[in-house]
């Protein structure tokens, strides 16, 4: 079971830059899988809500995110899962959006 953790920075332009952090083991674990021949990306998730509503954002290969658009003044929180494709591109399995600790960044731009 891997345990995301959403970490976010602002960045010179002033949107917010989010980032998946995991431990030693999950890496190993994601390491594992990319080299069994399994693709993995992240998709990010953002809410003006702590505990819901947390909303598709970005799906990418990489563990991070650059959010470029908000709200002035709105506190968003953030949350991350990984989700592991064959060769085929079938998705094959994925982390739940409740084990990611979430990140939280007020919109300042």
């Amino acid at each position: 079971k891997l345990t995301p953790v959403a970490r976010s920075a602002k960045t010179a332009k002033k949107n917010v830059k989010v980032t998946v952090s995991l431990d030693k083991q999950d890496k190993a674990m994601i390491q594992e899988l990319k080299d069994a021949g399994y693709i993995v990306k992240y998709r990010f998730y953002r809410s003006t809500k702590k505990s819901s509503g947390y909303k598709r954002m970005f799906l990418s290969e990489q563990p991070i995110y650059i959010n470029t658009y908000g709200k002035r003044g709105t506190m968003y929180y953030y949350k991350a899962i990984a989700l592991a494709y064959n060769k085929d591109g079938k998705l094959i399995a994925k982390t739940e959006l409740k084990q990611c600790r979430y990140a939280k960044r007020r919109w300042t731009k």
